[in-house]
């Protein structure tokens, strides 16, 4: 009897002791997601997709997803962290050195002028779909005014980005060994061509040429692009800093894991957008059937982070 006594004394002291870790792990995931404004970046993914929803039905998707914010959200942003976080071999250490390194003044000026980088990426890329978006609905899908819109949207991808002439080779230079082949680039260029690897091949031969297409013009056209916004956003001393901050080993193994040895399907699950749609559909909301609401979800992103950036250039 005192032999069961023990083993049972020792199996809560070991479940008391798992349990103990994990919260650990989860307040220290928690603060470096606040450290870095994670919470408030997803949101404005979350605000986005709430365009998907019926707005004329009888649930009230605004107050609803308020209540989401309100019971959820934080806790979902967590677990999907928690989880990635996990995959990617983080410990506890590597999380405080993080946090700490992400709370420094340099750190906070080289994210600023690192978000207006991306949103000049994006504005080129997006700008023209953003103009098919604004065209007069009542002239139908078939006007002539929207199919123009439509080609030049397309013809994009028939022509090759120029450099911009004004950037000296030193810059040039310092970019494309910093930048380019950074951990995080690597993550990027990775993310995109899995995409496409994962992507069911459509059966009409049309769709198959276009997102081969698309697929070699980001290949040849991207380190351009990426390097023609970074003039005037990255300053050289925003390179010098990247470079030590890539060499920082927390930040490497944070940015450099392999795809391959991740478990998307889970992530995916587990993805605050996805538990955010499951949510939503079980308190009754239903997804809008008008086919524009996809562009308004797109446009209503677009239009945050734009929003954004102003406030971020204003401050500077």
């Amino acid at each position: 009897m005192k032999k069961t006594g023990l083993l049972v004394a020792m199996l809560v002291m070991m479940v008391s002791a798992s349990s103990y870790a994990q919260d650990s792990y989860r307040q220290v995931v928690k603060d470096y997601l606040t450290a870095v404004s994670q919470f408030d970046k997803d949101k404005v993914g979350i605000l986005a997709l709430s365009e998907i929803f019926d707005k004329n039905g009888q649930v009230d998707i605004d107050q609803l997803t308020k209540r989401y914010f309100d019971e959820r959200y934080e806790d979902d942003v967590i677990d999907f962290y928690v989880t990635s976080m996990t995959e990617q071999g983080m410990t506890e250490a590597d999380l405080r050195e993080l946090s700490s390194l992400v709370s420094t003044p340099e750190f906070k000026v080289f994210s600023d002028h690192t978000k207006n980088w991306a949103m000049g990426i994006a504005s080129e890329m997006m700008g023209p779909l953003m103009g098919m978006m604004d065209f007069d609905e009542k002239a139908g899908i078939d006007s002539r005014e929207y199919m123009d819109k439509v080609s030049n949207y397309v013809s994009i991808l028939d022509s090759p980005v120029q450099p911009n002439p004004e950037i000296d080779a030193a810059y040039a230079e310092k970019f494309n060994h910093v930048m380019l082949k950074s951990p995080v680039m690597k993550l990027l260029k990775d993310i995109m061509l899995k995409r496409f690897e994962q992507k069911e091949t459509p059966d009409d031969p049309g769709r198959q040429e276009s997102d081969t297409k698309v697929k070699d013009w980001m290949t040849k056209n991207l380190p351009v692009l990426l390097l023609n916004h970074a003039y005037g956003n990255l300053t050289p001393e925003d390179l010098d800093y990247a470079s030590h901050l890539f060499a920082n080993e927390a930040y490497f193994k944070l940015s450099n894991f392999d795809l391959n040895n991740i478990d998307m399907e889970s992530l995916k699950k587990k993805q605050v957008n996805s538990k955010y749609l499951e949510w939503m559909l079980a308190q009754g909301a239903k997804l809008t059937e008008d086919p524009k609401a996809i562009m308004g979800m797109f446009k209503s992103l677009f239009e945050s982070y734009e929003s954004q950036t102003d406030d971020i250039t204003k401050e500077d």
